[in-house]
């Protein structure tokens, strides 16, 4: 046929020849060798695509080039992403294709025969081991003719330039001359109808073991299964082809041909078919059998995707596992059994680290961990020789996993031990923490009545500088607040970007010994916070039995002087200056949030005045603020604009009302316990709850010094990352969030074993990347060495763990009643508002606001909440704290939360009780 050059049959197709015929062809080649059935295939090959991008060649490498050293993940990056997005894919579109071409194409479909088609991107590297690009090039089925084949080839073309993709081959560290060298081809296929279909992994990828395949299948075409739209049944298979289970799912919906003929729709499974089997005990034998013939045959683990249509069975493409697989005979000769067994949790912890963190922040929170709680040691008392012993302890209180921060809770443990009452402690310092469940093995370090007798003067001497300590803890949180402003008050922040790379390092310097090196006081009021909230709490289980939770948190309600509930109230304030002047709402309202600031600052100087100031003191409180590769508002204040026009249609929002309504609440609550108690109870009581207030109103508004910190380290390693950049020892200047804070002092101060900073900052930028598509639990256990042998799998007490192996009859979407922990009382019915990063539609409109984890740079997103629903947490979480202070019903601490729960599905939430009943799930 014409036009070989531009077109290759399936029949012709060579493996070798993904050059030619990008990684889908090549995998589909490799298929067709050994013998399985697949669908009828052509191949537009690389030299179409690259003869057609050539007629815009200007523009794609004026466009690509601009993506250099580009941080996908900044609003620069993004944006910049978008813009090469868009200027390319149009341009890609608006290219008409070759006449040859299209002649060669015709040629080409009148020998796979009538219609339908599947045509499918083929990037040359895409389902590699290397690069997965999994998801992010266009796949349009059901095309019918050669003229909808052609539109479909320029659509999948175009894909080669879209958002994700540009963004996902900037983030595995490609520079431009690498992507300019993506090759598209595109695979023009028999479509398949087929009646049921899914996914095979030749090798477990939750447990690693290559003696057990795992099936999922959905009623209908695979497209609801790697889109994520349908729910699928789960079968394990054994090597000798046993069915070592079945999980079935609700599987209520089907991806089905449309109506009209082209693409694909949703649509509603039969009740009868809805919990049945979509796969017989004989198929579900027949895929494994089929799909470990053809692993075996290419040599390692494979994820593989096929269709049934009636009983013949097709296979449609096959890919490397990427993930790293290993069966257990080898975890078992890797891992170090005779090693100590660790509980890491990530709790609270994931209010300020959530998701991926970059190895800058990990290493300066580490570092500051140790000396604060090192610091507080020696306040209480504790021996330079028990600190000296517990020296490991102190700089292993934070662990990081793929990227995650956990905490190392056995450390945790060992340094309550050095205070007295250590069962009380641990078990308020769970609830504070947010612990799911307690280490089932931390009797291992109680200590015996013997060692408790010899250790009885050291822990009375202990308990006295405690005691002293508490007592005159208003007059140091007072200091310590003064001595931050002091201190923060005399750094120029707009001196930073233009201040030598030595001025910065010696700044560094100033805020650790000026600032981290005397930061007891807020260690000491938070075992404050820990030992008052713990004793308030058995006051009230003890007197007021199951209504002791939503009182508990009626009564810590509604404190004056919050500091962190400040930025939501100034906000508030400006909402309401908004909308007295109409010319400012209209401002507010329409125009793009850069344009509208713009206005703002020249034209309404009353709101520039109030912006300013805002920022000025709460720049730095933002969406993962404690995160040091977050972008600030002091950045970008578009969030600003944002939060205000969700404010200005909700004239019922005043500050001054709320304050009111929770003061109200909060008397309601202390008048009924006081009633039900006697009068030396009583005493007890208010004593207690005195302390619990007062301590957590210091804790709340100390966590602004800890926000205003590390925002001026943000700047001041911004300010390096740019020396570094220009001295060219970075590709960008964000690259600085890739390194250590040890690693920056090495490389000034001339210790440093590897001065490659670029090198390291590639390698790093390029492991992370393969971090955030991973998924681990919130808590698990190691043995031994971390990084060895060990799998991060779930630990099986974790109620995470727990309530995904109890859906073994049905999905877990179909769970109707869920529970956590209530943490402001009230009850609430609405739709969902599922919110994961602080870009995109940020309107919350009288729905529950439903996250991972909050931290206090959500709070200007509450007011407009009817609800909060947040997966991690505890009572004394921000988000708790903050939702109390509003009179906003909450639930936090919800295990699997958005595993299990959809945007837009309607919900009843009881604060009081933690429960939230899913009114109508969602497919």
């Amino acid at each position: 046929m014409s036009g070989v050059s531009t077109i290759v049959r399936g029949d012709d197709a060579r493996a070798s020849e993904e050059a030619l015929v990008g990684g889908k062809g090549a995998g589909l080649a490799r298929l067709r060798a050994l013998g399985a059935r697949v669908p009828q295939w052509l191949v537009v090959t690389t030299r179409a695509f690259d003869e057609h991008t050539r007629t815009i060649a200007p523009l794609v490498l004026r466009e690509l080039a601009s993506l250099t050293g580009l941080d996908p993940a900044s609003s620069e990056g993004r944006a910049r992403i978008e813009h090469a997005s868009l200027a390319l894919s149009e341009a890609v579109k608006l290219a008409p294709i070759a006449p040859a071409l299209a002649t060669a194409i015709d040629e080409g479909m009148r020998a796979l025969g009538d219609g339908p088609f599947a045509v499918r991107s083929s990037m040359v590297g895409e389902d590699s081991a290397e690069h997965s690009f999994a998801g992010q090039f266009d796949t349009l089925l059901f095309q019918k003719d050669a003229a909808e084949v052609k539109d479909a080839l320029v659509q999948c073309w175009a894909s080669a330039f879209s958002v994700r993709s540009l963004a996902y081959r900037v983030r595995a560290g490609m520079d431009a001359a690498a992507i300019g060298r993506s090759a598209m081809a595109v695979v023009v296929q028999k479509m398949i109808d087929g009646r049921v279909s899914g996914v095979l992994f030749t090798a477990n990828p939750v447990n690693g073991r290559r003696d057990e395949a795992v099936i999922t299948a959905c009623w209908g075409l695979g497209e609801g299964v790697v889109g994520g739209a349908c729910n699928t049944d789960e079968f394990v298979v054994g090597e000798d082809g046993r069915e070592l289970s079945a999980k079935l799912a609700d599987k209520d919906v089907a991806v089905v041909r449309d109506a009209s003929g082209r693409g694909t729709r949703e649509s509603v499974v039969p009740p009868a078919e809805r919990a049945a089997r979509c796969l017989t005990p004989e198929e579900v034998r027949l895929v494994a059998t089929e799909g470990r013939r053809i692993a075996a045959a290419l040599g390692g683990a494979y994820d593989i995707e096929w269709t049934l249509e009636g009983d013949a069975l097709h296979l449609l493409q096959a890919r490397p596992i990427t993930s790293v697989l290993k069966d257990a005979n080898e975890i078992a000769a890797t891992a170090d059994t005779a090693g100590p067994r660790i509980v890491w949790d990530n709790s609270n912890i994931q209010e300020s680290y959530c998701g991926v963190t970059t190895p800058l922040t990990f290493s300066f929170a580490l570092g500051a961990y140790a000396s604060v709680y090192e610091q507080t040691a020696r306040l209480v008392g504790i021996s330079e020789t028990v600190l000296d012993e517990h020296a490991p302890v102190l700089r292993n209180m934070l662990g990081l996993v793929r990227g995650r921060v956990y905490y190392n809770i056995n450390n945790w443990y060992r340094l309550l031990l050095l205070l007295p009452s250590f069962g009380k402690n641990k078990a308020d310092m769970e609830k504070m923490m947010g612990l799911d469940a307690p280490v089932d093995f931390v009797h291992d370090y109680v200590l015996t009545g013997g060692d408790k007798l010899s250790r009885a003067p050291k822990m009375a001497a202990t308990a006295a500088r405690l005691i002293r300590e508490f007592a005159r803890l208003d007059r140091s949180v007072e200091k310590f607040l003064a001595r931050f402003e002091s201190v923060t008050s005399k750094v120029d922040r707009n001196a930073m970007p233009t201040a030598t790379f030595s001025e910065l390092m010696v700044l560094a310097e100033h805020l650790k010994k000026e600032l981290i090196e005397k930061w007891e006081t807020p260690i000491v009021n938070d075992l404050y916070v820990m030992m008052a909230s713990g004793r308030l709490r058995r006051i009230l289980e003890k007197s007021m039995g199951d209504d002791a939770p939503a009182l508990w948190n009626a009564l810590v309600a509604g404190e004056d002087g919050i500091e962190s509930t400040e930025p939501t109230r100034a906000l508030l304030r400006m909402a309401r200056l908004v909308r007295g002047s109409p010319a400012l709402a209209a401002v507010v309202r329409s125009a793009e949030p850069k344009e509208a600031l713009r206005r703002i600052r020249e034209d309404h100087p009353e709101l520039a005045a109030a912006l300013a100031h805002y920022l000025d003191r709460y720049g730095d409180r933002t969406m993962g603020e404690l995160k040091l590769e977050t972008i600030s508002l002091r950045e970008d204040p578009s969030f600003l604009v944002h939060v205000m026009r969700n404010y200005l249609d909700r004239p019922d929002l005043d500050p001054d009302a709320i304050a009111t309504r929770e003061r109200a609440a909060r008397e309601e609550a202390e008048a009924r316990v006081s009633n039900k108690l006697g009068p030396l109870a009583r005493v007890r009581f208010r004593r207690a709850l005195t302390a619990a207030r007062k301590s957590i109103k210091a804790r709340e508004n100390m966590r602004l010094a800890r926000t205003r910190l590390f925002g001026l380290y943000r700047d001041l390693y911004r300010a390096v990352g740019t020396h570094l950049h220009a001295a060219g020892r970075l590709d960008s200047p964000r690259d600085v969030f890739y390194l250590t804070v040890d690693e920056i002092a090495a490389y000034h101060g001339g210790t440093a074993v590897a001065a490659d900073l670029g090198s390291i900052a590639r390698a790093r930028i390029a492991e992370y990347a393969r971090y955030e598509g991973e998924e681990l639990p919130n808590r698990f256990e190691t043995i031994g060495a971390v990084y060895h042998g060990n799998l991060f799998a779930a630990d099986a007490q974790a109620p995470d763990a727990a309530s995904t192996s109890d859906a073994t009859t049905s999905d877990a979407r179909s769970t109707r009643t869920l529970r956590g922990t209530g943490c402001s009382p009230g009850t609430v019915e609405a739709e969902l508002r599922v919110v994961t990063s602080p870009h995109g539609d940020l309107s919350v409109n009288g729905r529950i606001l439903t996250a991972l984890r909050t931290d206090p740079g959500w709070g200007p997103l509450f007011p407009t909440a009817s609800g909060i629903l947040v997966e991690r947490g505890s009572t004394l979480s921000h988000s708790a704290v903050l939702a109390r202070e509003l009179g906003i019903p909450a639930v936090v601490g919800v295990p699997n939360l958005l595993k299990l729960v959809k945007d837009g599905e309607r919900a009843r939430l009881d604060g009081a009780s933690g429960i939230v009943e899913r009114l109508e799930a969602l497919p």
